[in-house]
């Protein structure tokens, strides 16, 4: 399956840069750059991009907004982050985007997380995946997300659903019936108050049930 990529960053070089990176991938069909935020929804109605690369700084406000409203027209998102911190990242997912890469972060992971994201999946570069196990180890689990009580069977059905396995594949996985991985699916969405996969992926991550 190609892969239609946008690539938005304030800076021209950088935004080119990375462009430049993902021409170089066989799947990626067209890769466009955009250096102007401004015109950023022009420039996804007029190439309609199956994944956006957005330029983020988690503590503004406004790249939090623009990566919501993305999420609003239904474009997965890319955050090419400036930082790795277990804030910024929880920050970044709640607002919407499918995955996280730094700067810091090699070719390979931010063609690993634009395949993620093109696929409804949640994707952390190895920083941001280090800054939440470091915190967790830490801090623990955040105490205000302990209040669904998931049982062992449904902390092990989520893991696999935010690994991105089917009912089926978790079923083999579990020596369980699809039936019965169907039943555990539906109690999860119903505890957390989480419908999507995507959702339940970001909820797992912020448990530290998975780094992803």
């Amino acid at each position: 399956m190609s892969i239609r990529v946008l690539v938005a960053h304030g800076h021209p070089v950088i935004s080119e840069g990375l462009a430049a990176l993902l021409r170089a991938e066989s799947d990626f069909e067209t890769v466009m750059p955009c250096d102007n935020l401004n015109h950023l929804f022009a420039h996804c109605e007029q190439w309609r991009p199956d994944v956006v690369v957005l330029g983020v700084q988690a503590q503004r406000h406004e790249d939090l907004q623009l990566t919501r409203e993305l999420q609003l027209h239904d474009l997965h998102t890319v955050a090419f982050a400036d930082q790795a911190s277990r804030a910024a990242v929880v920050r970044v997912l709640d607002a919407g985007a499918q995955a996280y890469v730094c700067a810091s972060s090699s070719g390979d992971e931010l063609v690993s997380g634009v395949r993620a994201a093109a696929a409804g999946r949640v994707y952390l570069c190895q920083d941001a995946a280090r800054a939440m196990v470091d915190s967790a180890r830490r801090e623990g689990r955040e105490p205000g997300l302990q209040q669904a009580q998931l049982g062992l069977r449904e902390e092990q059905v989520l893991r696999l659903i935010a690994d991105g396995l089917s009912s089926k594949e978790i079923a083999r996985n579990l020596q369980i019936s699809p039936s019965t991985v169907e039943v555990h699916r539906r109690n999860i969405m119903r505890k957390v108050g989480l419908h999507k996969v995507a959702e339940l992926t970001r909820y797992a991550i912020r448990t530290q049930l998975v780094t992803a």
